[in-house]
């Protein structure tokens, strides 16, 4: 008896876990990202697009990128509304390492905007390719 109680609660187990992985991946979203050459280019070009920057304050006093708006990753959907006309517009996202601008661009995207990229290997990537920072 105690054999099938414990089979049993293997077998919950392992189905609490298949549909949580399931549920997981039915909430993905669809960010994409782009390349630090590539935002360079744009930013060099005066053609950048909404760029956020999803880190503290602190952070971003400490040094951002050119053209960023800090909205730090908690207050994001705060600015939801405020953001509403840009919807259609392409928006970069970036933070330190990638967690918070991953978390940020989940929030835009459940408030249907269409366009949120993150850039690829965030602000330690942009600061090692030597580009130009803003403090």
């Amino acid at each position: 008896m105690k054999k099938s109680l414990i089979q049993r609660l293997r077998t919950l187990a392992g189905l609490a876990l298949a549909l949580s992985a399931t549920l997981l991946a039915s909430q993905s979203f669809a960010a994409g990202t782009i390349s630090v050459d590539e935002l360079a280019t744009q930013v060099k070009a005066g053609k950048a697009p909404i760029i956020i920057d999803v880190r503290s304050e602190d952070e971003f006093l400490a040094g951002h990128l050119p053209n960023a708006r800090l909205i730090p990753h908690t207050q994001i959907g705060d600015y939801v509304e405020g953001l509403s006309a840009q919807k259609d517009e392409t928006i970069v996202l970036y933070c330190q390492s990638g967690t918070r601008a991953d978390t940020a661009a989940g929030v835009l995207e459940k408030a249907g905007f269409k366009k949120v990229t993150i850039l690829d290997g965030n602000y330690k990537a942009w600061t090692a390719a030597g580009n130009k920072v803003v403090k």
